[in-house]
């Protein structure tokens, strides 16, 4: 296993990193033995880092990864949590930190994320009612060594997260079909901050298919699997520390292990492999540059946004994957009103609303 410096932090972390959210735990009959094993093999395989979630696994998450290296020596791993407004009232956030340690059996976090943060919930939440106070404390106290935040905001608000200037680390969505957040993720490692990558296989879609422009990367055939070529490019970018991938079993492990050990991209291929999927995104799907001339929407909806969930559907052809980040969307496209003004501000000449309505049909589950 490969390590690499978690930025300003020091921490030295697996490349690949464990996202724990897929363990294999039941809920109507929680079993939690398969997990446990589960994490302690990875541990065996070098992975130091793990992505554990109060609310994943039906809320045991916690509890099975204390249990699973309770007694593992603490210079094995990087101890890493997660806290949100979403889970948890103001009063209460200092004592979720305290719980999660309990679970943990740990006296301290190495690294500690602000979870799912938005920039208006960090001005409301953590600065308006004062929970910043409580962070203040908690490290003080050496509960939390480092602290971080995971979130899905615009590129323009997370760049205003990092430059609040406590943060040590960052973990974003990215991946080779969904590059938005690159360059505010370089922007984050040239201002010393970890840099940890979610979603890099689009939520499994680029484990389950194959492109075909993937197979034209020169030196690939058909033996070569998209998830390889997708995990390699996300690792080859020397702006990223390490990777959390979910993972439901020792096959799973062992291939993302084997995958680490295979090719890295230079630049020029990067490139070239960035190029490729462009233009087959573009042959496929709708040609939005994401100008944001048809912004802002009357209705409030996001319409780059929507749009680019529709491109990304194009190549893949997976409503579920899609399905679950168009949920999210403060306001969806079903909002449209079919006014018109943004398909006469764009300088394509998008059919905007009938791309909202095709965004409806295909996403939304109501």
């Amino acid at each position: 296993m490969n390590y690499r410096t978690l930025g300003k932090s020091g921490l030295l972390v697996s490349q690949l990193g464990f996202g724990t959210m897929r363990l294999p735990i039941s809920k109507k009959n929680p079993d939690f033995a398969e997990a446990i094993t589960l994490i302690q093999y990875a541990v065996e395989k070098g992975i130091n880092f793990f992505d554990v979630g109060t609310f994943y696994c039906h809320g045991y998450c916690e509890e099975v990864f204390g249990n699973a290296t309770m007694d593992i020596p603490r210079d094995r791993l990087i101890i890493s949590g997660k806290n949100s407004a979403h889970q948890s009232n103001s009063e209460h956030w200092l004592g979720q930190l305290s719980n999660s340690l309990g679970l943990f059996h740990r006296a301290f976090f190495d690294l500690y994320f602000l979870h799912y943060l938005n920039y208006e919930q960090w001005t409301k939440y953590f600065i308006g009612k004062k929970v910043i106070d409580q962070i203040d404390e908690a490290r003080k106290s050496g509960l939390i060594r480092h602290l971080a935040f995971s979130s899905h905001d615009s590129p323009d608000n997370v760049r205003k997260l990092i430059d609040t200037g406590i943060f040590d680390a960052l973990m974003l969505p990215y991946n080779i079909i969904n590059r938005k957040n690159e360059s505010i993720l370089r922007y984050a490692y040239g201002n010393g901050l970890g840099v940890v990558i979610m979603s890099a296989l689009a939520g499994k879609a680029l484990a389950d298919n194959k492109l075909s422009l993937l197979m034209m990367e020169e030196g690939g055939d058909e033996s070569t699997s998209t998830k390889a070529i997708a995990l390699n490019y996300v690792l080859s970018q020397s702006f990223v520390h390490s990777v959390f991938l979910g993972m439901d079993s020792t096959d799973a492990i062992v291939e993302a292990v084997d995958i680490l050990r295979g090719r890295r991209y230079l630049p020029a291929a990067l490139e070239e492999i960035s190029k490729l999927v462009d233009e087959e995104k573009v042959q496929l799907s709708i040609p939005c540059t994401a100008c944001n001339y048809c912004m802002p929407c009357v209705q409030g909806i996001d319409i780059p946004a929507v749009i680019d969930l529709v491109n990304q559907y194009c190549v893949l052809k997976l409503e579920k994957t899609f399905s679950r980040d168009y949920a999210v969307l403060q306001i969806p496209a079903e909002c449209c009103i079919g006014c018109d003004s943004c398909k006469d501000k764009c300088p394509n000449g998008i059919n905007i609303p009938g791309i909202m309505e095709k965004a409806v049909k295909t996403f939304w589950v109501g």
